[in-house]
C-alpha cells in the first residue's frame, strides 16, 4: 500500500502543477479564456451594445483614459490617495484599538458589543452624518471609508493578541520587559499573522467603500467617473473604468500581500 493511499486527502499538500502547469498558469488560462468567451459574445447578435462591449474595445478605451492626464489627477490620483489614507488610518487606530480591547477588560465588556454588530450595521447609511458634520467632499468619504475598515482590523487583531497564551505573559515578566518591549518584542510577532489577514481584508473594504461612496455620492473620483459614463450610456467608457477599478484592487491586494508576508513568521524558511 502506497503512502498516498494512508495520508487522508485533506492532510495531502496540494501539488505544485496539475497537467504540467503551475496554479498561476492556470489561473492565466481561465482568465484568457473567460476573456475570449466575453469576447465572442458581445460581437455576436446575441449581445447588445448597450449592455456590453468586446474586451478588445474595452483595452483600447483603458489604454486611451491611462494616458489622458486629467482622469489620471482628477479621478485615479483622488480616488488612490483616499484609499491610501483611510487605509493608513483604519491600520493604526484597529490594532491600538485592538490591545486596549485585549489590554484592558472594561474596554473590552463596554466596547465588544459594537464589534459585534459591524457586520450588521449598513455603514452607508453614516453618510448624511458625515455630510452634515463635514460637508461634502473628500472628507466624508474618508472617514466612512476608515470606520467601514476600521472594524475589521480590530476585529482580526483582537483575534490574535486573545489567542496569546498565558506563557507568552509569564515571558515577559521572566525577561522584565517594559510594556512597550513586551507589545513589540513578544505580543504583536506573536498576533502579527491575525493581524496582517484583518489589514488585507481592510484593504479591501477601503477600495470598497471608497468607490462605492464615489459613484453614489461624489462628484470626482474614479467611482464617479464609471457613472458618469454609465448615466449617459457611454458603455466601453464604462466598461473601461471598470479595468480600471479591477487592476487597482489587484493590484494592491497583491502588493500589500507581498509586503505584509514578509513579516509572517509562518511564511519563513
Amino acid at each position: 500500500m502506497s503512502d498516498r493511499s494512508i495520508v487522508p486527502g485533506y492532510l495531502r499538500p496540494a501539488p505544485a502543477r496539475v497537467l504540467g502547469l503551475p496554479n498561476a498558469g492556470w489561473t492565466v488560462v481561465v482568465l484568457i479564456a473567460l476573456l475570449a468567451l466575453v469576447e465572442l459574445y458581445a460581437r455576436s447578435s446575441f449581445a447588445s451594445p448597450l449592455d456590453i462591449v468586446p474586451v478588445s474595445d474595452m483595452a483600447v478605451e483603458t489604454a486611451r483614459l491611462l494616458g489622458d492626464r486629467e482622469f489620471l489627477i482628477d479621478s485615479l490620483a483622488r480616488t488612490l490617495g483616499i484609499i491610501v489614507i483611510s487605509f493608513a488610518v483604519s491600520s493604526v487606530l484597529g490594532i491600538a484599538a485592538a490591545y486596549l480591547l485585549w489590554r484592558f477588560d472594561l474596554c473590552k465588556r463596554a466596547f465588544r458589543p459594537y464589534l459585534n454588530v459591524y457586520y450588521a450595521v449598513p455603514t452607508f447609511a453614516l453618510y448624511p452624518i458625515m455630510v452634515v458634520l463635514f460637508g461634502s467632499g473628500i472628507t466624508p468619504i474618508a472617514l466612512l471609508s476608515t470606520v467601514f475598515a476600521f472594524g475589521i482590523v480590530t476585529v482580526n487583531a483582537q483575534t490574535g493578541f486573545e489567542a496569546t497564551t498565558p506563557i507568552i505573559g509569564k515571558l515577559g515578566r521572566v525577561l522584565r520587559m517594559t510594556r512597550w518591549q513586551f507589545f513589540r518584542s513578544i505580543l504583536l510577532p506573536y498576533a502579527l499573522p491575525n493581524i496582517i489577514t484583518g489589514l488585507k481584508l481592510g484593504l479591501s473594504y477601503a477600495v470598497i467603500s471608497v468607490l462605492a461612496s464615489e459613484f453614489i455620492l461624489s462628484t470626482d473620483g474614479l467611482g464617479h467617473y464609471i457613472s458618469i459614463a454609465y448615466d449617459s450610456f457611454d458603455i466601453a467608457e464604462m466598461y473601461a473604468g471598470i479595468l480600471v477599478v479591477t487592476a487597482l484592487a489587484l493590484l494592491a491586494t497583491l502588493l500589500i500581500s507581498a509586503v505584509l508576508n514578509r513579516f509572517d513568521w509562518r511564511r519563513r524558511r
